[in-house]
């Protein structure tokens, strides 16, 4: 566990603290303040990851401890990108505590200071093409599961912001939560972004296996649950688009996305099969 590493984690935690202390007391802070502290942990962040990079020698996105790193990464990476065109207060008290739990997983799990496997590093460094597509790949993949992260944290501010007002709470939750238009509008934005991301990872995932070994779809665990995960999303914005479906149907749907994106990721991989990465 680098310096780097413990001192982007230390920035996450006070960001989070931060974030949750101003939602508890409605203070009235500047955004301002918040940003500061997640952009810190960022630089270091993205300094940690280019430092593991140099190390490994490889873009280091092979197993769940390096995968994990990167999605923390990519998650805070996607909400400072969004947060200045959409300034949700709450957003922040919902992703942090992912951003945490992502980052301070990868350091709990154990670190492989093994060499990759052959059929890995044969598959990344079979030809100049090979070597360029496989980072693009996972890092579209990657950032797509971080825009369906936030749509997912969208979907679930929106259902207890309607629950409070169903059951006409209007107390410190309620005044503290965006408007269910801001937490459907920001969700349906995530969920474009990130559909249109999973599918250029796929592309260029099924360009990766043409060029590695002349096959473009191998049958593995792993190629069948993003095929199912980009499906999922595929049937959320088309119903989104021709049925006009809204709010509360969309922010359930989002939930079973980030599950079907959860499983796509660990549960895949456990299942074995060709995909020894991710």
């Amino acid at each position: 566990m680098g310096i780097l590493q413990i001192t982007a984690l230390t920035f996450y935690l006070g960001a989070m603290l931060y974030s949750l202390y101003v939602f508890a007391t409605k203070a009235v802070r500047p955004n301002r303040e918040l940003q500061w502290i997640v952009w810190l942990g960022f630089i270091t962040h993205t300094a940690a990851i280019l430092a593991g990079w140099r190390q490994a020698g490889y873009f280091p996105v092979v197993n769940p401890r390096e995968v994990s790193w990167f999605i923390s990464w990519a998650i805070v990476g996607y909400f400072l990108l969004t947060s200045y065109r959409h300034p949700v207060r709450a957003l922040p008290v919902f992703l942090l505590p992912l951003v945490y739990l992502f980052a301070l997983v990868s350091m709990i799990l154990p670190d492989n200071t093994e060499p990759l496997p052959d059929l890995l590093e044969g598959a990344i460094t079979a030809n100049a093409f090979t070597e360029i597509i496989f980072p693009i790949h996972v890092a579209l993949v990657i950032f797509s599961y971080a825009a369906f992260i936030v749509t997912f944290v969208c979907g679930v501010m929106y259902l207890i912001q309607e629950h409070e007002l169903k059951a006409k709470r209007f107390g410190a939750a309620f005044q503290r939560m965006p408007a269910l238009n801001t937490c459907d509008e920001v969700g349906y934005r995530s969920l474009s972004v990130g559909f249109v991301l999973l599918t250029l990872g796929v592309v260029t995932g099924i360009a990766w296996n043409n060029q590695r070994d002349g096959r473009y779809w191998h049958n593995d665990p792993k190629e069948v649950m993003a095929l199912v995960t980009w499906l999922v999303y595929l049937f959320i914005m088309h119903y989104r688009l021709m049925a006009g479906w809204r709010g509360r149907r969309v922010a359930w749907l989002s939930i079973v996305g980030f599950l079907v994106v959860m499983f796509t990721w660990l549960g895949a991989r456990a299942m074995g099969g060709y995909h020894v990465f991710g």
